[in-house]
């Protein structure tokens, strides 16, 4: 079951993968990479993970009950999409110069595309799939909107969706069975009128 903390749980999962995979060899430190907003100032880290937009994914909406019991049906677990940028942070003293952030930001591409599909993430006694990872080609105007919202400068970043991140109902919707019936027909006499 995908309760409240998926999208937390997508969030780290993101991280885990890129500390394993850039780490050591471009950034040194793996609590270098966090999850954290362009606009926080105290923070000295290299890579930036940032969720900025989530929003349902009518196409793959359920509408039917979940049975869960005898006598018990959860509502429909509600899909997700999640959009997240990956920046390097132009303002930490550990980088040290303008190709070392080439490189960092050709890692994590290749890192998202080559593990796109996030295992675990999907139920699979419900039939939910995996989240998979799509990169995104924003326009240069939605990239510099998204910046200026934070009131930061503009930075290079990679722009990406993960889909689906399937929020499950806590809501439970409970009935009574139809156990017995009883029948009972009544046979007219001969000769009786119909009135």
């Amino acid at each position: 079951m995908s309760d409240f903390s998926v999208i937390s749980e997508v969030g780290n999962a993101i991280l885990k993968l890129l500390r394993e995979k850039v780490c050591p060899e471009l950034i040194q430190s793996p609590e270098a990479i966090r999850l954290v907003s362009p606009a926080e100032k105290n923070a000295d880290y290299q890579l930036g993970l940032y969720m900025y937009d989530i929003q349902e994914l009518r196409e793959f909406q359920r509408n039917d009950m979940i049975r869960t019991g005898a006598n018990q049906a959860r509502y429909p677990s509600r899909p997700l999409t999640l959009y997240f940028a990956l920046y390097v942070n132009g303002k930490s003293q550990m980088m040290s110069d303008a190709e070392t952030e080439l490189r960092i930001m050709g890692r994590v591409i290749q890192v998202l595309l080559d593990y796109a599909v996030l295992k675990g993430t999907g139920n699979a006694e419900e039939g939910e799939a995996d989240a998979s990872v799509t990169l995104l080609n924003l326009s240069f105007e939605d990239k510099t909107k998204l910046w200026s919202v934070l009131s930061v400068p503009y930075q290079v970043a990679v722009y990406f969706s993960v889909s689906p991140v399937v929020l499950s109902s806590e809501r439970v919707y409970t009935f009574t069975r139809v156990v017995e019936t009883e029948y009972r027909v009544d046979q007219k006499e001969n000769g009786e009128a119909d009135g």
